[in-house]
């Protein structure tokens, strides 16, 4: 739980800002706002600046975090996963979770409380960095470097809202400003076009955003340039653009990571930010109720938890035989509904070292979520490399077994032979990236972007041409009076 106490305070601030907006704050925090600041008396300061970027933070957190109940059940972890070989709904019977069981059952519906989520948070997110992005070169600041990396962090933030929505619409409407009153009908765009918006912030951020590794402490919890580096290979990885993700890796390499030595720390209090660590979104156990909804979500009932993403046969049986991660990533609790295997990455004690939280709820925890990690930067780059230089995709594969292996004997997650190459890499790369990112919200993504959907999840429902993405929620639909187009539902 590294958490910048500005953060904190300027996320609690923020909430004078969401009035500016028209989001109310009581569905967030208790704080008490006398008098609404109106937008022309705000974005002055250097000081409105930093608080207006922190609010453009808010809606990645509240994908986590504990004040909104169905966001936090939306996100990849859960909505993403569930569906696939790797996670069971679960919860407390079958129907439990309706959202969720719709995704479990492909049967999902343009009702869908997730998908909804998903549409509104992530514009809330969108129009945030887009209120930066308009006001903040207009202020003047004593400190140009500050302003410059608020700028790059707003333009960061936009490309992440857009990378999900993107990922779970096809096209959306692609908004670049804060939109007045009448103007808000915007039709869908292509797919296209969201991908080259993405891409075109991040060009902007990448040269223009520090590295965490030139700042202190405080820093943690803002984009950096490893972060913007890493999102961009992700964008690229997902677009099939290999050649562009090994352009940034080869950028995000020269950075000071370096992967830790114990796999079994990084999901640990000990292994916040740690030196593998590129990005994650940080939350807080104290009286401020920042804290996240995962573990929560994620706990067995019998142990207070949800009891939601249980951790399939499947998924346990991809591991070789004594492969540390496994025991690293699932615990298992006995009785009740489901697998009875839960997901150790985001877990409170005794599972980690994460207690449970003494104050505002068990939704309120100190777990922060990990977004970018650098295996998975080097399981990109060896996709990314495997046909045109296998031998060095073989290297990246085995420096994430290596750390894996620990100080077990050689035999134990063994490297890959160094001749190894064609789809038989391609295989052991796919392999990587299930078990050493298991639970982490990556398998129904892995499996669209690859074309391997329709074979592994047709016996679970999945229709291909229509379920790798989801419905336009009705409630936006009805909102445009039919100026967006419903997907394939």
């Amino acid at each position: 739980m590294i958490v910048d106490n500005k953060i904190i305070k300027y996320i609690k601030n923020s909430c004078l800002l969401l009035a500016l907006i028209l989001v109310s704050c009581s569905d967030y925090l208790d704080t008490n706002i006398y008098g609404e600041p109106l937008l022309e008396s705000f974005y002055k300061t250097p000081e409105d600046a930093e608080r207006a970027v922190i609010a453009a933070y808010t809606p990645m957190r509240e994908m986590y975090g504990r004040e909104n109940f169905i966001a936090s059940t939306s996100n990849d972890l859960l909505f993403g996963d569930i569906g696939t070989d790797d996670l069971l709904k679960g919860g407390a019977r079958a129907s439990d979770g309706p959202q969720l069981y719709e995704k479990e059952l492909y049967n999902l519906t343009s009702s869908n409380k997730s998908v909804e989520n998903i549409w509104k948070v992530n514009f809330k997110g969108v129009y945030f960095a887009n209120l930066v992005l308009e006001k903040v070169p207009e202020i003047a600041f004593e400190d140009e470097a500050r302003k410059k990396e608020i700028i790059a962090e707003a333009y960061f933030l936009r490309a992440y809202y857009y990378f999900d929505l993107v990922n779970t619409f096809g096209g959306v409407p692609l908004i670049t400003e804060p939109l007045e009153v009448g103007e808000f009908n915007v039709p869908r765009t292509t797919q296209e076009a969201i991908y080259t918006l993405i891409e075109d912030d991040l060009k902007i951020a990448i040269p223009a955003l520090p590295s965490r590794f030139d700042k202190g402490t405080d820093y943690l919890g803002h984009a950096d340039k490893g972060a913007a580096l890493g999102l961009m290979m992700r964008v690229s990885l997902y677009q099939n653009k290999m050649e562009q993700v090994k352009t940034y890796g080869d950028q995000l390499f020269t950075l000071s990571y370096k992967l830790e030595d114990d796999y079994g720390s990084i999901f640990n209090s000990v292994g916040e930010w740690g030196s593998g660590s590129i990005f994650e979104v940080n939350y807080s156990t104290n009286s401020d109720n920042l804290g996240g909804r995962m573990p929560h979500m994620m706990a067995p009932r019998s142990k207070g938890g949800i009891g939601f993403g249980q951790v399939k046969d499947d998924l346990r049986n991809e591991f070789e035989a004594n492969d540390p991660r496994l025991d690293a990533s699932f615990y298992n609790v006995t009785g009740g509904y489901g697998t009875e295997w839960f997901v150790r990455k985001y877990a409170w004690a005794p599972y980690t070292d994460y207690a449970i939280p003494s104050v505002g709820g068990k939704g309120n925890n100190a777990n922060n979520i990990r977004i970018i990690r650098l295996s998975d930067a080097y399981l990109m780059y060896a996709e990314a490399i495997y046909n045109t230089d296998p031998g060095t995709a073989v290297e990246y594969v085995n420096k994430v077994r290596k750390r894996a292996r620990g100080a077990n004997a050689i035999t134990v997650v063994p490297d890959l032979p160094a001749a190894l190459s064609g789809q038989p890499l391609l295989d052991a790369i796919y392999h990587e990236r299930r078990v050493e990112l298991a639970g982490e919200g990556f398998r129904f993504h892995d499996l669209i972007r690859t074309n391997r959907a329709e074979t592994i999840l047709a016996p679970l429902g999945f229709q291909k041409n229509k379920h790798e993405i989801m419905p336009i929620p009705l409630s936006q639909i009805s909102l445009s009076q039919g100026v967006l187009v419903q997907n394939n539902y």
